[in-house]
């Protein structure tokens, strides 16, 4: 068993978004019982493995196997060998704890909605027609998105620590550079930087670039 954690960078602004609507605001972004912003689990998971598979699909299979990639997503009612839990901001649970002493003690001014906007922008998009070349009437919408240069922390469990399943994590997550809504526009940009157990990350890397060689 092994634990790798991981962390999140925001290179553009990005659109993680709820079903979630509200008076003012027509797509939301996820975010906790405080406002804070968050990457869930389970879509992260999924990301990483589409990642993997194209990965796999570019070596035509020569680095890592689609069947290997299954194994350990757990596909085709296999157990899962990969574990995660949401990424959340750095110093998340401090950040809590001072969020709920302001909220306690002033009422009403630090909302939900208030720290939600220390972390991310609206941005307005409207639908064209495509005879006219002009905007549709009613079609002004908007939209909530995680400012550019925001972190997420969050740690990613192999449960079967082997070089085979940590090479295929290791791809898939220097493949994933786009997350989210909006990706052919410029949205979601992102960079998986690897934190701990950096030997072991060189060594399995420097493993395949010798099969490779």
């Amino acid at each position: 068993m092994g634990i790798y954690k991981i962390k999140i960078i925001v290179k553009s602004s990005l659109l993680l978004a709820t079903n979630k609507s509200d008076i003012t605001i027509d797509t939301q972004v996820i975010h906790d019982r405080y406002g804070m912003p968050y990457f869930p689990a389970k879509r992260f998971k999924g990301l990483l493995y589409e990642s993997a598979l194209e990965m796999a699909e570019i070596s035509q299979e020569k680095w890592i196997t689609i069947k290997e990639i299954d194994e350990l997503f757990g596909i085709s009612d296999s157990e899962s060998n990969i574990r995660m839990e949401n990424f959340y901001l750095p110093n998340y649970e401090q950040m809590c704890k001072d969020w709920q002493y302001l909220n306690n003690q002033y009422k009403g001014i630090f909302t939900k909605q208030s720290v939600l906007e220390l972390y991310t922008d609206i941005r307005f998009q409207t639908a064209i027609d495509k005879e006219t070349g002009t905007a549709k009437s009613t079609s002004l919408y908007n939209m909530q998105v995680i400012d550019q240069g925001t972190e997420f922390e969050g740690a990613i469990e192999l449960v079967k620590d082997t070089d085979e399943n940590l090479l295929i994590l290791i791809l898939a997550l220097k493949n994933l550079r786009f997350v989210g809504a909006k990706r052919n526009r410029g949205y979601g940009e992102i960079y998986c930087k690897w934190e701990n157990n950096k030997d072991r990350y060189n060594e399995v890397l420097n493993k395949l670039k010798n099969r490779v060689i």
